[in-house]
């Protein structure tokens, strides 16, 4: 018997559980003043820790599991809104997980600017898709730029909050 092997799901479990949550706490406060359809992305810690304590596949469940609880329970599941929203998450994991398999080049804070900015111009694109119309990309320079240091933020928190952790 493997006194250890439920671990990993019970971790999985936990973070997509404090990613929901935050995902919910996030979706209920207004947006940051400079620009109120931007959010700080809190829920990204718990797919950034998972990230870096379990791999890719992790962070994939806890990244998806996220977007999909968060849909039911905010009644946005199959909107656009749902469906903007997991793209944004999708290329933004497709992009941390990618970078994380870079070595020491990049560190967790690396890998949350970059999903950010990743998630932000993704979510743009697909909008102006919805939308039939490319006007709000003109909103996108700004949103990506704000994304960068918001995503770097994320990622120091997860960083920290890795380096406090002791799961074996």
């Amino acid at each position: 018997m493997r006194p250890l092997a439920s671990r990993p799901i019970a971790v999985t479990a936990g973070l997509i559980a404090l990613a929901s949550v935050l995902g919910l706490v996030e979706a209920a406060l207004p947006g940051i003043p400079v620009a109120p359809w931007l959010k700080f992305g809190f829920a990204n810690i718990a797919v950034v820790v998972a990230l870096a304590l379990q791999g890719g596949r992790t962070a994939a469940v806890v990244s998806i599991g996220r977007v999909v609880i968060v849909g039911l329970a905010a009644g946005t599941l199959g909107s656009p809104a749902f469906t903007i929203s997991a793209a944004g998450a999708v290329v933004s994991l497709v992009v941390m997980w990618a970078l994380s398999g870079a070595g020491a080049v990049f560190s967790p804070v690396g890998w949350s600017a970059a999903g950010s900015a990743a998630h932000m111009a993704t979510q743009f694109v697909v909008a102006a898709w919805l939308l039939g119309s490319w006007a709000i990309i003109s909103l996108a320079p700004l949103s990506i730029l704000l994304a960068l240091p918001l995503g770097a933020l994320t990622g120091q928190l997860a960083r920290s909050v890795v380096s406090r952790l002791r799961i074996v």
